[in-house]
């Protein structure tokens, strides 16, 4: 049985590995769990899953003690320490805070019992997956995406071979805003950037999702975790979410990864692979649908005319990360409107993105942290 902790369960993803989790009772046991402010849910969470054994989920769970390994807002001392009781590590934490779990885990791994990171986190892959991955070897550390684009991708190449790949598209819902103009963007509320068409998803990622700089994300993503040059990797706007991505072989075939809108399903495959169960769940059958593809419009989601102008600069992950991160904390908190975000990101990249790139892990963090400081 495997030893399972799940940073961030109280979130979208967290929760809905729990729900995975209970359909395989005996593959997996839940040895920690972190929230950041959801302290009933992560109670409720500890006491069905921080036990001996898993209860059904139709049993209801028997009062029990404080849970030592359910925290919340963890320090980075109980994250290491939670990391060491673990075989599989989930990180569902948004933002940078994510690179700090997924730092631990590869720490806490060894040649002779290595660790499995399971990240939904794709700023820490985007802007830091190429050393993640040079010390990920050195522990024998595996590292499987979540992110369905990514999971696709991976999933893909499993089957046809990544030595035959040519080139990759990433599907793209288009968010809410989809169609829209600058003028129409003018008065967004926090209530209309989250609501997503096609999933359900934290905060954080839903407003990522509406500006399009998810996408961005996901380019990088894909491009540590596959060695795939930017220029080989593309979007298309998707409406449907039924594709989530695709790879061009060599042989100039065409290969589409297509699957309902379900993280669960990518989730779990993460977690069973190589071996892949039947699905516990059940298969949403459309009777007819039209799969459509368009260009996204860069001029009106600036992230991606960004992408276009500073792919070839280091830098720009990093920079837009660190940017975006605030500039989505102050739009929740109604600080910046909608199209601010876009103002206060491309005056930061002014500011940050034509210093000396950084060479490794550590001057990643501290220029991260110098962005973070300058707007403190």
């Amino acid at each position: 049985m495997k030893h399972i902790v799940i940073f961030g369960s109280t979130g979208s993803i967290g929760r809905q590995t729990l729900e995975v989790l209970r359909e395989f009772p005996d593959k997996f046991k839940v040895v920690g769990l972190t929230g950041l402010t959801n302290k009933e849910l992560l109670h409720k969470q500890a006491e069905e899953f921080l036990q001996n054994s898993f209860l059904k989920p139709k049993i209801e769970a028997k009062s029990v003690p404080g849970h030592r390994f359910a925290i919340l807002a963890p320090t980075k001392k109980q994250i290491t320490e939670l990391v060491k009781k673990s075989d599989y590590v989930i990180n569902a934490l948004p933002g940078f805070a994510g690179l700090e779990v997924s730092l631990a885990t590869i720490k806490a791994s060894t040649k002779a019992h290595p660790k499995t990171l399971l990240s939904a986190n794709k700023e820490s892959l985007a802007i830091a997956g190429k050393y993640l991955k040079e010390e990920a070897k050195k522990t024998g550390t595996k590292i499987f995406p979540l992110d369905s684009e990514a999971s696709a991708i991976w999933q893909l190449m499993h089957d046809f071979g990544q030595e035959n790949v040519k080139s990759v598209t990433l599907t793209c819902s288009g968010g809410p805003f989809y169609g829209k103009k600058n003028t129409d963007l003018k008065d967004v509320t926090v209530e209309q950037a989250l609501a997503h068409p096609t999933w359900r998803m934290g905060k954080k990622v839903s407003v990522d999702s509406a500006t399009l700089i998810n996408k961005i994300l996901e380019i990088y993503e894909v491009h540590n975790l596959f060695d795939i040059p930017l220029k080989d990797i593309h979007i298309v706007i998707h409406r449907q979410s039924l594709v989530h991505s695709m790879i061009h072989l060599k042989s100039s075939a065409t290969r589409m990864h297509i699957t309902q809108n379900d993280m669960r399903l990518f989730i779990s495959y993460a977690l069973n692979y190589p071996a892949q169960p039947a699905c516990p769940w059940s298969i949403k059958r459309v009777p007819k649908s039209t799969l459509t593809f368009a260009s996204p419009d860069d001029q009106t989601f600036r992230p991606l005319n960004w992408f276009n102008l500073h792919k070839g600069n280091p830098n720009f992950p990093i920079v837009l990360n660190a940017l975006n991160d605030i500039a989505v904390k102050n739009f929740l908190a109604g600080k910046l409107s909608f199209l601010g975000i876009y103002d206060f990101i491309e005056e930061g990249l002014d500011r940050f993105l034509w210093e000396v790139p950084v060479k490794s892990l550590s001057e990643l963090i501290e220029f991260h942290n110098r962005i973070t400081k300058h707007f403190s």
